[in-house]
């Protein structure tokens, strides 16, 4: 196949032009050329065409291959230039190379004419493609800085567009974008046009969709690669060819994708004439730019994405505890400004732990973020909620005129929260506790305005929560007796610090002892005894009940068969047990391994738990009373009647007895809605086959009482108070009936 060149021969013979283009075409060429003999002419077909190579004779009448040499290098032309002579000496000859000349042929030996020729159109493309690359990565790293300092990706787009827009004198240039559900391809408003006819074929793309496949644009989403029409106006897979055709000429376009990830985030779509075909070079070119936007939107995309998980939460897309903080601080600085004031509310959720211990993480997250959803609804706009951690969440109430604002916005958080939320099919309901603290009154600074607000949650948790509670600064001491005594808590059992108390249950028939409750005390170092009501909560709270949990039911079966006085007079063990034990699902576990290590007989272990757990933790208790009941343990259910259980609703658990809680002994028999509420208890308790212990009986008015409502058993200072291990044994001992209050 014959390759085509273009030369330019001075020379003043016809002749030894005719010997040059013979030996030109033996050599495989198809040459184009033009005879130069003089200034003139040489500069005129410098002017009206591209040159190859130039092949010149040395002496011309009037001229000389040196002024040729002369005038080619002046212009800056990157020609080869070989001088084709036949009186041409040695000397000559390199004064000629070194006006740079590229080689010399003697007119007799033109053998060496084709491979210098060869070597030199060689050497040429060799120059020209390393100038092409270092110019074409000189503008790609210009257009690189100029789209990693724009303001945003759209802006980054245009300066892309501009670029190849003035590349190869485009006549239009648009852009494509996927639609937010990433289903079609949408025609940017953003474009660069030069031709009005065009501009049609552009209005009729914007009001346009393109689906995966379908047009240019569709074909390269779908491809991920380049892809030429080579003429519109009669493209059968060009669906505006219709358009086109009445309003261009003859018009080639072009696709260039922009990928990130191999996933294609927009197409370029890029129209030219025909008789401006793009090469190939050109092209990858435009891909090359398009590449390199593409790195750099992901790049950016990368930067954003961890920007926002640096300051907001994934789950719920609220601020974070850092983008928390930095605007609480932007917030007093501006109330101190404007002498306005800033209120801080700590919400925490009550018993949140229950729906993912019950339905599961998923649906538990899916609550989450349902209640995000509502507490946002409570604030103004310039307002701020976060969410710090787990289930707790904070508000920042910016610029507010005074202080009560922050109680309505707490009260109108509690009323949106009280309603029922419907999550993955389950209807669900919330209780919160609020602590409210305002700047400047409280606190000056971000951390004490939060630890302010965490103490005043934790008082509105005690009241029972479902409440919101404003700061005081007695709410500080007693917060850091409280973290004192958490600190000590953890000591103790490490330092050998519990012991347990037992307190008799007295069965109405004979006056006899029919079970004990283990109780357990916190005797300190300075042997002062501190009382369960003082640092369970806390245990609950902390999770310490757990470890605790496990040591009172060891240590009582420890104590109990040591004494071996309860187990020959068939009277049972009770053992109190936390709903967080039941909670963390290690309580079937830790029984069956205490039973088995102490030799405890479980048939005489009685657990008791309250309704409240069986209200909050229904399948999972449901699952465990089984199992332990299997075992021979019985079940009481402690305080009934404080929660919003029912007797049926006790049908389906492996139940033997209720306590009635003190709460409703404490009136009798005086109250008549307490007497009332005792009396049906008893009497749909027996109907069920359940047995009654009446809690907190202190009085003989209070005994006869449930005496004559067949209570079955009683406890309470009236019979003995909470008595050491060694006092409980002494009454094994002396079969002592315990109808009279000793202590």
């Amino acid at each position: 196949m014959k390759r085509d060149i273009r030369a330019l021969i001075v020379e003043d013979s016809e002749d030894d032009t005719t010997l040059l283009l013979l030996e030109l075409q033996r050599g495989g060429y198809s040459v184009h050329h033009s005879r130069v003999d003089s200034n003139r002419s040489l500069t005129e077909a410098l002017d009206q065409g591209k040159w190859d190579i130039v092949l010149s004779d040395y002496s011309l009448p009037g001229f000389s291959g040196t002024k040729a040499l002369s005038i080619i290098r002046d212009r800056d032309l990157e020609l080869p230039f070989i001088f084709v002579s036949g009186t041409m000496g040695e000397d000559t000859a390199v004064t000629a190379l070194k006006a740079g000349a590229q080689d010399y042929i003697m007119k007799n030996n033109l053998k060496r004419l084709l491979p210098a020729i060869n070597r030199e159109l060689r050497e040429l493309e060799r120059r020209r493609k390393q100038r092409r690359n270092e110019e074409e990565t000189h503008l790609l790293q210009s257009i690189a800085q100029m789209v990693n300092v724009a303001a945003d990706v759209e802006a980054a787009m245009e300066i892309t567009m501009d670029k190849i827009f003035e590349l190869a004198n485009w006549s239009l240039v648009q852009v494509w974008i996927p639609n937010s559900a990433g289903t079609l391809l949408e025609c940017s408003s953003t474009y660069r046009c030069r031709d009005k006819n065009l501009e049609i074929l552009r209005m009729m793309s914007v009001s346009d969709t393109v689906t995966l496949g379908e047009d240019l644009p569709g074909r390269v989403w779908l491809s991920k690669q380049p892809v030429c029409i080579p003429d519109v106006t009669c493209a059968p897979d060009f669906p505006r060819t219709n358009m086109a055709n009445a309003i261009v000429d003859d018009t080639v376009a072009l696709g260039i994708p922009v990928l990130t990830d191999d996933e294609a985030i927009a197409v370029f779509e890029l129209f030219i004439p025909v008789a401006q075909r793009p090469n190939e070079q050109l092209v990858q070119f435009i891909s090359a730019v398009a590449a390199q936007l593409g790195e750099v939107i992901q790049r950016r995309h990368a930067e954003e994405r961890l920007q926002y998980l640096a300051h907001y939460d994934t789950l719920t897309g609220l601020p974070n505890r850092v983008l928390f903080t930095d605007r609480l601080r932007r917030a007093l600085v501006d109330a101190n400004r404007h002498e306005r004031f800033v209120g801080v509310i700590f919400v925490d959720l009550d018993r949140f732990k229950a729906v993912n211990d019950n339905l599961g993480h998923r649906a538990g997250d899916h609550f989450l973020q349902a209640i995000a959803e509502r507490i946002r609804q409570c604030v103004r706009q310039g307002d701020t909620v976060s969410r710090l951690a787990g289930d707790e969440f904070t508000l920042i109430l910016a610029d507010m005129k005074n202080p009560e604002a922050a109680a309505r916005v707490a009260q109108v958080i509690l009323d949106k929260l009280g309603l029922p939320f419907y999550v993955d099919g389950h209807e669900l309901y919330t209780n919160v506790s609020l602590g409210i603290t305002v700047y400047p009154f409280d606190e000056n600074d971000v951390d004490g305005l939060l630890r302010n607000a965490d103490i005043a949650m934790y008082r509105a948790k005690e009241r029972g929560g479902n409440t919101y509670e404003f700061y005081s600064s007695e709410m500080t001491f007693n917060a850091q007796n409280r973290l004192g005594l958490e600190n000590s808590l953890r000591h103790a059992m490490s330092e050998d610090e519990f012991e347990l108390h037992y307190l008799p249950v007295v069965g109405l028939g004979n006056g006899q002892i029919q079970s004990v409750e283990a109780l357990i005390r916190w005797r300190q170092a300075d042997n002062h005894l501190v009382m369960p009501g003082k640092f369970i909560p806390l245990a609950e709270e902390t999770g310490l009940i757990v470890s605790i949990g496990e040591w009172v039911l060891r240590t009582a079966c420890e104590e109990y068969q040591g004494g071996e006085h309860g187990v020959k007079k068939n009277v049972r063990l009770a053992i109190n047990v936390s709903p967080r034990q039941f909670g963390n699902g290690q309580i079937i576990n830790v029984v069956t391994k205490v039973l088995q290590e102490t030799g405890f007989d479980p048939n005489n272990l009685e657990i008791e738990i309250t309704e409240n757990l069986l209200l909050h933790n229904a399948d999972t208790a449901m699952g465990i009373l089984r199992k332990l009941a299997a075992l021979g343990v019985r079940f009481t259910i402690d305080d009934f009647g404080t929660g919003y259980s029912s007797i049926g609703h006790l049908k389906s658990l492996p139940i033997s007895d209720v306590k009635i809680d003190r709460s409703f002994v404490n009136g009798l028999p005086d109250n008549a809605n307490d007497a009332a509420i005792v009396s049906a208890i008893i009497s749909m308790a027996h109907n069920m086959g359940l047995k009654v212990v009446a809690e907190g009986v202190e009085t003989a008015e209070q005994l006869e009482f449930l005496r004559e409502r067949d209570c079955d058993a009683m406890q309470g200072y009236y019979f003995s108070a909470p008595v050491p291990h060694e006092t409980i044994c002494r009454y094994f001992d002396e079969n002592k009936a315990l109808m009279a209050a000793d202590y």
